[in-house]
Parts: structure tokens; sequence; C-alpha cells
């Protein structure tokens, strides 16, 4: 017969084995009641971690799509804000010649009066928003639009023209002698135009044609933005500086007509152009938020997937946390009681 060897040393320590598992345990069930998920989500689920890797991948894609849509929205809020001030500008001073001929009022009102529009149509096209000009196009760090003042490539390049083909300066009396006919010839002539039309609007202009193209959804990627070099700032840019930069107030009520007239007709193509871009960005928007709102109903989806994968069962986390609890008491209890346990006590 044999006896198995048994020490006090063992008794004490048996217990005590026990309790570091126990703990460890127990700081799981209670990270896992705190957090609601698996302490080792890819222990729990096996063979199944790579579907909730994934699931949270695809989470992680439409937070960052929805946060960017967040930018969109408030570059296209404050781009249509600028078009509508622009717009206003055009449209009252489009109204002001029509309401009242303006030569009634002193060509030198409507030369001072374009003038300022002109330099407020400059300032709004060189807004910015966030660190990027919002005309610019794709060009977002450059400002788009160049001052027109003494000096700059656009207003010397209106000068030479001018000059060219009347071999006087805007400033000089002698544009009294312009006749009708030759100032009609001049702004229709494809030399002008093209100052606005054509090569000539770089001396205005470091504006991408392209604008900004945005990935709204997962699917979904389309034009955000608009940008200077549209057909309806050329011809607002082109309007202003014929009122306000061809002499208009030292010439003859004639010649002076024709250039009223020709305004009149610029700016109404003009204010249409610009009601198109506002229609064009409005839909942007629209498709903005629903994109959002598609999205948001993907990630509830997506959140119900990853909770039934790693969400844990609250009441059984606590059963457990209530278990550990009472078994590590008791152990700290046995310990305590087993330490009394001496042949000392005995004799």
């Amino acid at each position: 017969m044999k006896t198995t060897f048994i020490s006090t040393m063992n008794l004490w320590n048996s217990p005590r084995n026990a309790l570091g598992k126990m703990q460890a345990d127990l700081a799981k069930a209670n990270q896992e009641i705190a957090t609601g998920r698996y302490a080792d989500v890819g222990l729990e689920l096996g063979y199944h971690t790579g579907q909730g890797i994934s699931l949270r991948q695809e989470r992680s894609e439409l937070d960052a799509i929805i946060d960017g849509n967040g930018t969109v929205s408030l570059r296209l809020n404050v781009t249509k804000t600028s078009l509508d001030n622009i717009r206003s500008t055009a449209e009252t001073y489009l109204n002001s010649m029509l309401s009242l001929p303006p030569l009634e009022r002193g060509a030198e009102t409507v030369r001072d009066s374009a003038a300022l529009n002109l330099r407020a149509l400059i300032s709004e096209l060189n807004k910015s928003s966030g660190g990027q000009y919002l005309f610019a196009g794709t060009n977002t760090k450059q400002k788009p639009i160049t001052e027109y003042v003494s000096g700059s490539p656009s207003k010397i390049a209106v000068d030479n023209e001018f000059l060219t083909a009347f071999g006087i300066s805007q400033g000089d009396p002698a544009v009294f002698n312009i006749t009708a006919a030759d100032m009609e010839t001049f702004l229709n002539g494809a030399a002008f135009n093209d100052l606005f039309d054509g090569a000539g609007w770089s001396d205005w202009s470091s504006s991408s044609n392209q604008n900004i193209e945005s990935k709204i959804s997962t699917t979904e990627r389309i034009a955000t933005s608009t940008n200077a070099n549209e057909v309806a700032m050329r011809k607002l840019a082109k309007a202003y500086t014929i009122a306000s930069d061809l002499g208009i107030a030292g010439m003859r009520t004639e010649t002076q007509q024709v250039i009223v007239d020709k305004i009149i007709s610029i700016l109404g193509e003009a204010t249409n152009d610009i009601v198109d871009i506002q229609a064009k960005l409005g839909d942007a928007e629209s498709r903005v938020k629903n994109a959002n709102d598609r999205m948001d109903i993907q990630r509830k989806v997506i959140d119900e997937g990853i909770g039934r994968l790693e969400e844990v069962d609250p009441a059984e986390a606590k059963t457990r946390v209530d278990a550990l609890t009472t078994q590590i008491q008791m152990s700290y209890s046995l310990t305590a009681q087993l330490r009394q346990l001496s042949l000392l006590n005995y004799l």
C-alpha cells in the first residue's frame, strides 16, 4: 500500500494557484460588461473573426466618406452663397439699366457702378473655405483671379487692345470721336472678345477648368465645385470691364448707347448662365444628402451584424462576474483557514 505525500505548503498553494486564473477571468468579464463586446474577439469567434474584420472595415469606409461629405456640403453651401451674391449684384445692375435709361443718370454712374461690381466679382471668385479657393477648380491652392488694376496683365491687355483699335487710350478726350459703328465693330471683334472668351482669359484667371470630383458614396463620384473659367464669369468680367474701362463717360451719346446695349445683352446671358451653375451645384448638394441617408442605413445594418458577432450577453457576463467574485472570496477564506492548520495548534 502506498500513500500520497501531502504537505501543509501544498494545501496553502492549491487555492492560491487557481486564484490567478479566476482574477484574470473576472477582469475579462468586467471588461465585457463595460464595453458590451467580447474581451478577446478572435478567441470567441474563431474562424468567424474575418467576417467581423470585414464588417468593421466597411463601417470605417462609410464613416470616412460621410465625414468627407461634410466638407463637400460646406464647400457647396459657401459656393452657392457666393454665386447668389454674384447673381444678385449682376441683376441689380442690369435692372437699374433697364428701369431707367443709364444715360439719363449719367455715364459716370454706369462706369463707377461697374467698377465696384467688377471688384466685388473678383472678391467673390477669390473666396476660400478650409484653406481652399472655391472657384479654382482642382487648382485649389492658387488664387483664381488677378485683380484688375493698373499694371495687371488683364488691364494691360485691355489697354493695348483699345489702343490698337482706336490709336488712343480710354482716358483720352478724343474718345468722343469714336463712332457708334466703330465701337460696335470693336466690341464684336474677335480681338477684344478673345481677352475674355479665348486664350486672353489666362491674363485674368489661373483657375483650372477641371472641377473637383468627390466620392460621395461607395459607388458615386460627382463634380462638387465650379470654377472661375465658367462662361458666366467671363461674361460678367467682360460686361463690367466694358462699362468701367472703355471711356464711356467721354463718348458721344450714340456710342454710349452701343456700349450700354452690349452690357445689357451680356448681363442677361450671364445671369441665366449663373442660374444653370447654381442648379448643377444644387443637384450635387441633393445627391450628397441622399448618399448620406443611404449610408446611414448601411451603417445601422453593419452595426447590427457586428453586434450579432461580437456583443456579449450582459446578463450572462454579470452572472459570471458574480460567480467569480464568490469563488475568489471563498478562495481567500479557504486559504486563511488552511494557514491555521499546524501541528503546533494541537500540541
